[in-house]
């Protein structure tokens, strides 16, 4: 609680951040507003909705008990408002800015400047202050802050946040036209992320002179993968090529340090680092590790290994929890843990994380 007058201060820093009665923020209010509320067919927009937990997929829904009314009419609603994330991805071109973004020009964070010279950002590190915060990032990027766009970009934010400022294994000063810095990331547990893909192009103008190699694995990607096969001209489908290609590539303008990115999807659902290449830094959005089995092996491969890695979490008391469990994940690894983990593992609030508060009645 003792972050919530920063929080809600974020939130009233943008025209559209209303605070309810009881304090909070609903995010389904704000993009109902811009007409960006719906499942599929909202571009970037595009989510599950109803009463499904986010990790819920066609496979458990069908699983879900039917022996009373109640469970029947949850696996109705759960069914209406079911979404496949990355359905895009089954198209055989990525959606343009304006697809994707679905706003007023204005309010759209380009990254195609053909025709928007107007748009196109400075070099970040002549830009005064840096990128630190939602402000600093919308002067960057030049739209008005009564654009939405923090209600997406908080994901390529957060991990910007994470490689520079945690981790730190690069920055924007680190890589110059004559020397370039390559960097290998893998994200892991990702599910939404599948319906903004383009968006972590982002990094790319945040980071000159940098060549990025990112990897989307999780256990969210299963059904994509399933819809993918039946698919031989999408776009997800590049990931089961030999070599695999990337499912979306990116080259910032010579203006802004000519970055490039490529993203590849893994046919790996389960993060292991005896299979995989081993990354740079491994991320993690809004991840849950002390919630699911699977961080554990990520975790423990992680620090045996010496990988940087960083998560973002909905809540404080998430992340002091699983600050707690470290010792006990590293039992029997002959890893030795010190008494007290804050120094060493230190819970900072995110600059970027999505104006508003996790409302817990959708989990």
């Amino acid at each position: 609680m003792q972050r919530l007058p920063a929080t809600q201060a974020i939130v009233k820093s943008f025209p559209w951040g209303r605070l309810e009665i009881d304090g909070t923020f609903s995010v389904d209010l704000a993009r109902g507003r811009f007409d960006v509320l719906g499942g599929s067919g909202y571009g970037y927009w595009s989510h599950k909705g109803g009463p499904a937990p986010h990790s819920v997929g066609s496979i458990d829904i069908d699983k879900i008990a039917a022996t009373t009314p109640y469970a029947q009419l949850m696996r109705k609603m759960i069914k209406s408002f079911d979404h496949l994330d990355g359905k895009d991805l089954l198209k055989t071109e990525q959606l343009s800015d304006e697809q994707g973004w679905k706003l007023p020009l204005e309010y759209i964070p380009y990254r195609d400047f053909t025709h928007k010279d107007d748009r196109r950002p400075v070099l970040a590190t002549e830009f005064d202050g840096g990128i630190v915060d939602w402000d600093s990032w919308y002067r960057w990027r030049k739209i008005p802050k009564d654009s939405p766009a923090a209600l997406l970009m908080d994901f390529p934010m957060s991990v910007y946040q994470m490689l520079v400022h945690c981790l730190k294994v690069t920055s924007p000063g680190a890589g110059s036209a004559a020397e370039r810095v390559k960097l290998n990331i893998h994200l892991l547990g990702v599910e939404v992320e599948l319906n903004f893909v383009p968006l972590f192009s982002e990094l790319a103008l945040l980071l000159p002179y940098h060549d990025i190699q990112a990897t989307f694995l999780g256990p969210g990607t299963q059904r994509l993968l399933d819809e993918a096969k039946k698919h031989p001209s999408s776009i997800a489908i590049k990931c089961f090529s030999s070599p695999p290609s990337p499912i979306f590539t990116y080259s910032a303008p010579p203006e802004c340090g000519s970055s490039t990115i490529s993203i590849y999807l893994s046919t790996t659902t389960i993060w292991n680092p005896y299979t995989l290449q081993i990354p740079d830094a491994l991320v993690a959005c809004n991840a849950g590790l002390g919630s699911y089995q699977e961080w554990t092996y990520v975790m423990r491969g992680a620090i045996v290994m010496h990988i940087p890695f960083a998560s973002t979490e909905y809540t404080e008391q998430s992340a002091e929890y699983q600050r707690s469990i470290i010792p006990d994940i590293l039992e029997g690894t002959g890893v030795k843990v010190p008494k007290d983990l804050t120094a060493d593992h230190p819970i900072k609030l995110n600059p970027f994380h999505r104006p508003g508060q996790k409302n817990y009645s959708d989990a």
